[in-house]
């Protein structure tokens, strides 16, 4: 039940999960949330378009197709709305599920009263739902979201599945800040049973103890039991009105011998057998289609099996057995509908719901009919292929089909627990030969059942479905979907070598020959340059898009490659990106074409063209709308921004982390989510916010990683958080390593890199000589395999490990040594001054002063502090209220020049 109150309006729709609809209560949620949204939208259409396009901006679209009256309010038009949306089904599930929280956070931030969700029957809640539910909790529970957001569910005790974690998560009072109560509620004692009854007959409880006591010895205060017992006295006669005492009158020894049903489940069969034949077929009709149907859906089933439905049902709202609240018919407890569905035998339950989905089918044909359209498919479903005549197989193709509509609606929900189940009950329905007689048909279902089976961790039946699709396709061709498939399982596994191996065997097939491809990260883009040269931007950004089918798929192999050999390839991943480059330009350009060319700028910039290299990341960034797909834009953006910090003012560059941030979580890609936000953090330690702001940065993000189990990066954001800690003097301590993350810093050299190069700057930072050149030559182990793109850390760590080499040129007795990686860093620092003096400048300044005094030039070295410092001043207003090159430029220059040493304050 979602409830608004705007003033003195109150709006409401209600749900209940069942088993019945299991397949549909996604669907359900969503569609109760479009009738919540147009029901405010009358109340301040303006504020709440305002919040969604600013939460939500184009990637609206994908709502709005859940909920068309959204694009009036936002005035969108579907038509020119250019998408072009063939992803990942793990991430589209997760776009969803972050736009449906975007748009709950946009609702609740438009009026002054919370959003209040309320849910009955959550043991039969599908997980689509669950999972959806569980993240409006978490973002609801986060005090900087200002999200006013109420939730209220309810579930039979000992039915609800904790093996889930979306489960655990729920129910979970740490995991959403403690501000969650778990009420438990039982059968009635005999006072509050008398309490209860007395209210209800507006009598005081000494003139009902007596009747309550007949009633709880009867129900043993089972609270439905109690409200169908009183139903059943007040028809009887037993319970009456006098209306000379003005007040109820009961006869307590009649009431006491009457008889009744030891179980309520038996009761209620009881109460429904005393109904007439057409209200127990009416009931028994509903009873099929889950705990309510509107009278609108009933006008249509009844046309569609031409039989009266309505009558029978009004008889049984007379009998309390239903409720019928804003022309929806709804039993009056899920036992009730438990119990007219078990009044059929198997039999006439597969034979009710095989011609009630027989009937529905035709009128599912339009493309406006999903909600018949999954109903019909479910119905069908639940009679299952028995129910189906041996006679006519025409049948069988035809209820597969259904199920193959059923199961895309479902995915174009992100429900692909639904979709599978779909898809798996319509290859129930084929018929041995189906490869055979149904080729096409066969094959796409089993192609995206086996697609959702990875979505949902279902790597056994994956391999199940590629195992008939590999044995019984007709072209190579038709197993490339589950090759990709298995290439991503392979991936999503941390098998990053047989993942590698897999996309290099297929492409091979196909005529993409990179086993040979050298390793020279020069020669190859020096080769890529050249092929360029002969295009403009503009015939770049208007090349035609791609349309053949087996390209498309290379591309997402090769795509998968980027990804795979960036960490443990590195030298190979440009003539990866070559590839991408090269197809693009010859075959049209994909969704896949922006990662290719913004790749190649990182790659040009690391090798020193940092102009150049921030011209191909513009295009990469201009390609994402010419392709017309979002799927790509949280990586196109985080590759790219690193670029581009070498060329704008950093503090401006580390804006478009955020803009990465929402991209990738809009997409559903919450590795790449997280990625941003690393970058983002800590790009802002480098450049000098506020300590206790990045204290809170770095909890905000290992928070966010944690949740998502994005275990690589939250350790590498724990080693910035360490650094914060130390810096600032607090007492906290990261924690124990647990054994995946001691075997990820073994084997994970990013990771590795990252933490010897914390604990060198810390050792640094403390002065402690012995611990700075142990980590330091560890450090420089790690960095001969690191990625081939350029990114800031390359600067930071440029930057401090060359203060660090200058230092202990001073200190140790290898001085040439750390002499000579002193001035190579130092060098670096130059050449990215010229591209941006903002954030370089200063940097390279201290590096000459440091390498001047360790010459034992001081007026040198005094001339090229007092240049760092001075540049460090200019470029403040750049760089951040709190620039800590500019505290640490002064505390060098006291403490080489005889002034006292630096504090921890002074270094930022």
């Amino acid at each position: 039940m979602w409830c608004q109150v705007v003033g003195s309006y109150y709006m409401e729709s209600s749900i209940n999960f069942n088993r019945a609809n299991h397949s549909v209560q996604w669907h359900l949620l969503l569609t109760n949330i479009a009738v919540f949204y147009c029901k405010i939208v009358l109340a301040s259409a303006k504020q709440l378009a305002h919040q969604v396009n600013r939460l939500l901006g184009r990637d609206a679209y994908h709502l709005v197709k859940l909920i068309p009256n959204l694009a009036n309010i936002l005035g969108l038009d579907m038509s020119s709305t250019n998408t072009n949306e063939d992803g990942d089904c793990t991430n589209a599930q997760k776009r969803l599920v972050y736009l449906l929280c975007q748009f709950v956070k946009a609702i609740s931030r438009s009026f002054a009263a919370p959003v209040t969700l309320f849910l009955d029957d959550l043991q039969w809640a599908d997980p689509a739902s669950v999972g959806a539910v569980n993240q409006l909790l978490l973002i609801g529970s986060q005090a900087s979201e200002k999200t006013q957001f109420f939730f209220l569910g309810c579930h039979r005790e000992g039915e609800i599945g904790n093996c889930n974690p979306c489960w655990r998560t729920m129910f979970s009072s740490d995991l959403v800040n403690g501000r969650s109560i778990n009420i438990k509620i039982g059968c009635m004692d005999e006072e509050t049973l008398n309490q209860m009854v007395s209210e209800t007959l507006c009598l005081s409880p000494r003139l009902t103890k007596a009747l309550s006591s007949i009633v709880f010895h009867k129900t043993k205060g089972n609270p439905l039991f109690v409200s169908r017992l009183m139903l059943s006295l007040r028809n009887d006669g037993l319970l009456h009105p006098s209306l000379s005492r003005g007040r109820w009158e009961w006869d307590n020894r009649k009431i006491l011998s009457k008889k009744l049903p030891d179980d309520v489940a038996e009761y209620l069969v009881h109460s429904i057998g005393v109904l007439s034949s057409d209200a127990k077929s009416s009931l028994c009709i509903l009873s099929c289609f889950g705990a309510s149907l509107s009278s609108a859906f009933i006008t249509t089933l009844e046309t569609a099996i031409g039989r009266t439905i309505l009558d029978g049902l009004d008889e049984a709202v007379a009998e309390g057995l239903l409720d019928k609240i804003d022309e929806q018919y709804r039993f009056s407890h899920d036992r009730i509908q438990e119990a007219a569905y078990n009044t059929m035998t198997s039999l006439d339950q597969c034979h009710f719901h095989y011609s009630n989905g027989m009937a529905l089918a035709p009128l599912a044909a339009g493309e406006e009919n999903d909600s018949i359209l999954l109903i019909a498919a479910n119905q069908l479903n639940l009679a299952g292929p028995e129910a189906v005549n041996v006679q006519d197989e025409r049948q069988n193709a035809f209820i597969a089909n259904l199920n193959l509509r059923a199961g895309k609606k479902a995915m174009e929900m992100s429900d692909f627990e639904a979709a599978y189940s779909y898809f798996d009950h319509g290859i129930s329905f084929l018929r041995k030969k189906h490869w055979e007689e149904h080729y096409s048909l066969s094959l796409e279902l089993f192609d995206l059942a086996a697609k959702c089976a990875l979505t949902n961790g279902n790597i056994l039946n994956l391999k199940l479905l590629s195992q008939q699709v590999l044995r019984k396709s007709q072209s190579f061709e038709d197993q490339l979907n589950v090759m990709y498939l298995a290439t991503c399982s392979l991936a999503s596994s941390f098998k990053l070598p047989d993942a590698i191996e897999k996309g290099l065997a297929v492409l091979s097939r196909l005529g993409i020959e990179l086993r040979a491809c050298g390793s020279n990260m020069e020669a190859c883009v020096q080769e890529t340059k050249d092929l360029l040269s002969a295009y403009t931007d503009d015939e770049i950004l208007n090349t035609r898009r791609m349309t053949d089918p087996t390209m498309i798929m290379a591309m997402k192999f090769l795509r998968k490659l980027v990804a795979g050999m960036s960490q443990i390839m590195p030298e190979k991943a440009p003539y990866v990106t070559q590839q991408i480059i090269q197809i693009s330009l010859n075959h049209g350009m994909s969704p896949v074409s922006p990662i290719g060319f913004v790749h190649f700028g990182s790659y040009m910039a690391k090798l020193g063209d940092i102009r150049g290299g921030f011209n191909y990341v513009k295009l990469a960034r201009s390609l994402l709308d010419k392709v017309g797909s979002r799927e790509c834009a949280g990586e196109v953006i985080c590759i790219g921004t690193h670029v581009i910090a070498y060329v704008e003012p950093l503090q401006a560059a580390l804006e478009y982390h955020n803009e990465g941030y929402t991209a990738a979580m809009v997409s559903g890609d919450v590795g790449l989510a997280a990625l941003n936000k690393l970058f983002s953090c800590a790009g802002s330690f480098f450049s000098g916010v506020n300590l206790q702001t990045m204290r809170e940065k770095c909890a905000e993000g290992i928070k966010f990683m944690g949740e998502r189990k994005q275990v690589i990066f939250m350790m590498q954001m724990q080693h910035v958080q360490h650094s914060v800690f130390k810096l600032i003097g607090a007492d906290e301590e990261p924690k124990y390593l647990s054994a995946d993350e001691t075997n990820i810093l073994a084997t994970n050299n990013s990771v590795r890199t990252t933490y010897y190069y914390q604990r060198t700057y810390m050792s640094f930072t403390f002065r402690s000589c012995d611990d700075t050149k142990e980590n330091c030559e560890k450090y420089f182990t790690c960095i001969g395999n690191t990625w081939s793109n350029l990114f800031l850390h390359h600067a930071l760590h440029t930057f401090y490990i060359g203060l660090i080499s200058f230092w202990l040129a001073r200190q140790s007795r290898e001085a040439q040594l750390w002499h000579e990686r002193g001035k190579k860093s130092k060098l670096s620092l130059k050449k990215w001054a010229e591209t941006s003096q903002w954030t370089f400048e200063n940097k390279w300044y201290l590096l000459e002063a440091e390498e001047s005094y360790c010459n034992n030039d001081i007026n040198a070295a005094k001339k090229y502090y007092e240049k760092a410092l001075s540049s460090a001043k200019n470029h403040k207003g750049a760089m951040g209220k709190c620039n800590s090159l500019f505290k640490f430029v002064d505390g060098i220059i006291k403490e080489h020049l005889g002034a006292s040493r630096p504090t921890i304050d002074s270094l930022g």
